[in-house]
């Protein structure tokens, strides 16, 4: 009796234990959301409104759309999610992820996203994934879309500056910047001595798209055109001199054009002069920091200018379902609907419906003009060319001279010093072949990878030694930053043209063997760094739980740059997130 029932048990046992792993596996092959990476490579999930607790079946579409008018998404979809919209009787549940429109570009071609919905800044992006999607697949990605919010995009400038120029009363231009940039005399030309040099400001190409449609615009303005550029254009004398002229009075760069408006704003008219922007952007500057020095104004360029219409597209793909193409299609004409499209203003924008009149704060109290229409509006260049437009920008950019900081203490024995290697490497791999680099290593002592040079003579060596690096020491952070200011510093005085001048430091721990002390090395840094252009900017990353945050980041603020949390994850993000300032 007793081994009938042993058996039984055996069997009951046995059989709950197929039971689990059965469950297991129909539970591991359940769809998962989407993600996408947010600046910093932290991991982003979906910004979404729960809705209403129902035992209705649901369709979830996944919602990709460029950072900037988070503001109004986030308001607008919360009324969607808890209302009454469905498809074939289930339920609509929107999935939002704001994400640069470069990154999601990037993403989606990598296979890391897959989204129902795609919404970048402007239609180029289309373009851009189409060219590389029809050599992969044989056909476009995107073949329809819908407009769904306006903007345009200008120069932002201080109002006593931009009325130095003839504000408001003549139109101006690409062509009033470079009039200004190329006189030796600067401000004082035109009766303002005290401003110094004309400053201007716009974030990277390859990652923001008020940046891309800039470049593009400083093209067709110094070609004279508004559509049709070539290949010869490249060619031309005054667009290669134009575009380096404008280059050289760059500031400095970064991955958003959302941070560089609160860097110009903060920092007043000594820090920069102007700056591309969208008109959104001037309206939120004006409302948004009441403390700044001046108003800021929009100029739309009389050359002519990109209307930035935040397209809605579902991709021709087979990851999207008819039933999320029919959600995903309720979902967008929610969003044009009227009440959706007035609530936009608020925010800046214009509405995408032609018929609605446009209200405060689209008006001249806020910065920009509601009499300016979407007229004389650039053309939207082919993929050749506009690879060939990157291509011309990183050739006549402003150059970098910068020192790469790697923390080699024995804290960052193992996994830690392995992705930091990785993400160094990546950062080495960003930069153009005529800036200046010099890898330093602060552990054991501190020692300069290679001899300092252009990254087209040291950049592979670099990479090498880089690969190399292991952690034993203590953490002489203090005494690295030191030796790396000062010897910029040098090389400042040898150079024949103007650059950026950067440093990056990746550390783990706090200082534990420096002789330099904390406040002798912030004493180092620049009490006022918007006042001097080349000033060099120290970009902290902090690696880890056990990094000196507030250090490193005292340490960044001083010099106008910031500071980054670094993880084991997400480094290699944070270095490729960094090399866009330079």
């Amino acid at each position: 009796m007793g081994n009938k029932i042993l058996k039984f048990l055996i069997v009951l046992i046995f059989l709950g234990v197929c039971g689990f792993v059965v469950y297991q596996q129909l539970f591991s092959r359940a769809p998962k959301p989407d993600s996408a990476l947010q600046p910093q490579g932290k991991p982003q999930t979906a910004q979404t409104a729960k809705p209403a607790q129902t035992s209705q079946e649901t369709v979830h579409i996944s919602f990709y759309q460029s950072k900037g008018k988070d503001d109004w998404v986030n308001e607008v979809i919360p009324e969607f999610n808890n209302g009454n919209y469905t498809v074939d009787g289930k339920k609509i549940v929107v999935e939002m992820y704001p994400v640069r429109s470069g990154d999601s570009m990037q993403a989606i071609l990598d296979g890391k996203i897959q989204p129902t919905i795609w919404n970048p800044a402007s239609a180029a992006w289309f373009d851009m994934i189409n060219y590389t999607w029809k050599v992969r697949h044989g056909k476009a990605l995107i073949s329809s879309s819908q407009p769904l919010v306006i903007t345009a995009l200008v120069i932002g400038m201080w109002e006593p500056m931009a009325k130095a120029l003839g504000y408001p009363d003549k139109e101006l231009g690409w062509s009033d910047l470079m009039a200004i940039t190329t006189n030796p005399q600067g401000w004082a030309a035109y009766n303002h001595p005290e401003w110094g040099a004309f400053k201007f400001g716009h974030s990277h190409p390859d990652f923001s798209n008020s940046a891309l449609l800039s470049v593009i615009s400083l093209v067709y303005a110094a070609a004279g055109k508004t559509s049709g550029l070539t290949m010869e254009d490249f060619s031309r004398s005054e667009v290669i001199n134009e575009m380096h002229a404008i280059e050289q009075s760059i500031v400095h760069y970064g991955d958003s054009s959302t941070w560089l408006m609160e860097k110009f704003v903060h920092n007043g008219p000594s820090y920069l002069s102007a700056l591309t922007l969208y008109e959104n952007t001037v309206v939120e500057a004006n409302t948004k920091y009441p403390d700044k020095a001046f108003p800021v104004v929009a100029i739309y360029p009389k050359e002519g200018t990109f209307w930035s219409d935040h397209p809605f597209a579902i991709p021709d793909a087979d990851w999207v379902s008819p039933e999320q193409r029919k959600a995903a299609e309720v979902f967008r004409e929610f969003l044009l609907a009227e009440p959706q499209q007035k609530r936009l203003m608020k925010y800046g924008y214009r509405p995408a419906i032609a018929n609605i009149p446009l209200e405060s704060p689209i008006d001249r109290a806020h910065g920009v003009n509601p009499e300016v229409k979407p007229m004389n509006v650039l053309e939207t260049p082919s993929e050749d060319i506009t690879k060939r437009i990157q291509e011309l920008w990183h050739q006549t950019k402003k150059k970098s001279t910068v020192y790469l900081l790697i923390d080699t203490s024995g804290s960052m024995k193992g996994e830690p010093m392995k992705q930091a290697n990785k993400g160094a490497e990546v950062f080495v791999k960003q930069m153009e072949q005529d800036d200046q680099l010099q890898v330093l290593t602060f552990g054991q002592g501190i020692f300069e990878l290679s001899q300092f040079g252009y990254v087209r003579d040291v950049g592979e060596p670099l990479i090498e030694k880089i690969q190399g690096l292991y952690g034993e020491g203590k953490t002489p952070l203090y005494d690295a930053v030191k030796y790396a200011l000062q010897t910029i510093e040098q090389h400042k005085a040898a150079q024949k043209e103007p650059r950026l001048y950067g440093i990056v430091v990746l550390s783990d721990g706090k200082d534990t063997s420096s002789r330099t002390t904390k406040q002798e090395l912030l004493a180092l840094l620049p009490r006022n760094p918007e006042l001097a252009p080349d000033v060099t900017k120290i970009f902290t990353i902090a690696y880890g739980d056990d990094a000196d945050v507030d250090t490193l980041k005292e340490i960044s603020l001083y010099s106008n740059a910031m500071m980054y949390t670094g993880t084991l994850e997400n480094i290699e993000t944070v270095y490729v997130s960094i090399s866009s300032y330079f």
